[in-house]
């Protein structure tokens, strides 16, 4: 990680951005602990202004996964404890049990962020025709969906079968790097490079349309930085850098949701309401 991988800092945090902040230095891998005290210099003013958690009316909203014939769960429970930053951290209200979804349209179409997590290939998708037709639909009509690799770096076939399916959903379609200065690393949180259980990648990729991210494909686990097990611990460890590490990819995943849900806000300066309503979906 660059050098805002850093200790967080003691002198200050936004209230309006967490409560309780001193728990974090006790209990930092128990389930309920608050997030970490924020510098004004790590949170997007403008994110904050149209998301803080005290700025207007909660926002609902799903974040369903998508359940297919592979390791389709490899990090049982990580969108649950996306939701519960989510209401921590912003005026996002995610469900407190995501949706499993399947390709079935009635399921698929409810909401413009798609979860697919793997690990090794993806049996069920890269070689049928019904996901290929139904995940153009998606993205097509303004759902982001996001890629997980759980292998978090290693080469077990995540990474290739994503590319060929892309190539089958988006003909021409360019998986490239998502640049540094994209809105994505400042839709809430202010963030130099992504991170996840491992950082075997400084960068994520992505399938762009003049500008807009319509797929993510995450190398370095995300999911697994965020799932915690029954006991309220988490479930895996982000290496090298620990629980530090942990934050940061949860500050990334808060960033994903806030893009998914309104897209390029910043460039538009309107409210998530309005961006959802002018979508073009269902």
């Amino acid at each position: 990680m660059p050098s805002s991988l850093k200790p967080w800092p003691r002198r200050r945090f936004l209230r309006a951005a967490s409560v309780g902040l001193g728990a974090f230095a006790l209990a930092p891998e128990l389930e309920g602990a608050p997030p970490p005290e924020i510098d004004e210099d790590e949170i997007d003013e403008l994110g904050l202004r149209l998301f803080g958690p005290r700025t207007g009316p909660e926002l609902e909203l799903d974040l369903p996964q998508l359940e297919y014939g592979g390791d389709w769960n490899p990090r049982p429970g990580a969108m649950r404890q996306l939701g519960q930053e989510l209401r921590l951290r912003t005026r996002l209200a995610p469900m407190r049990e995501p949706s499993v979804v399947s390709l079935d349209p009635d399921e698929l179409f409810q909401t413009p962020f798609l979860y697919i997590a793997g690990r090794g290939g993806l049996p069920g998708l890269v070689d049928s025709a019904e996901a290929e037709n139904q995940l153009r639909r998606f993205v097509d009509l303004g759902g982001m969906i996001v890629f997980d690799d759980a292998d978090g770096g290693a080469d077990f076939g995540f990474g290739r079968d994503v590319e060929a399916l892309i190539g089958r959903m988006l003909p021409g379609a360019k998986l490239t790097r998502v640049a540094a200065d994209h809105v994505l690393y400042r839709s809430f949180y202010i963030i130099d490079s992504p991170a996840g259980r491992t950082r075997a990648q400084d960068h994520v990729l992505g399938v762009q349309d003049e500008g807009r991210i319509k797929i993510l494909v995450m190398p370095n686990d995300l999911g697994g930085a965020l799932a915690r097990g029954d006991d309220g611990y988490y479930r895996w460890d982000c290496t090298p850098g620990g629980s530090v590490q942990r934050e940061w990819a949860t500050r990334f995943a808060v960033n994903i949701l806030l893009y998914a849900t309104c897209t390029d806000y910043k460039s538009d300066r309107a409210h998530v309401e309005t961006l959802m309503r002018s979508r073009r979906w269902r």
